[in-house]
């Protein structure tokens, strides 16, 4: 399984509300094969304009980026038009592979 992960800052007056309705990809922009299965969009606790995005894509490898990502690129350019005004640059943008899934509410065997 590969996450992707991006965090940024919400710019000043700027609220997650109206920034969600710029994100959402447009109709056209959706087709069934993304590889972005689930996408979990976070706040800041403590600094609500910063936002952490975390896409899980769990039937990718890393040889699929390219192929994923030349794809998905009109349709990211279009989202980051639609938001650029809106947020500052990403501090963290980059795609992990998953190396440990654990439940720290109960013990992990080695």
């Amino acid at each position: 399984m590969l996450v992707a992960a991006m965090s940024r800052k919400l710019n000043e007056g700027v609220d997650y509300a109206e920034f969600r309705k710029a994100w959402i990809p447009a109709a056209e922009d959706v087709f069934p094969d993304d590889p972005r299965t689930r996408v979990i969009s976070a706040v800041n606790v403590e600094d609500p304009r910063e936002l952490l995005t975390i896409a899980l894509i769990p039937d990718a490898t890393v040889d699929d980026i390219p192929v994923w990502m030349e794809r998905l690129a009109p349709v990211e350019e279009r989202r980051h038009e639609r938001i650029k005004h809106m947020v500052g640059e990403p501090t963290l943008n980059a795609v992990y592979q998953v190396v440990g899934d654990d439940d720290l509410s109960r013990p992990i065997a080695e």
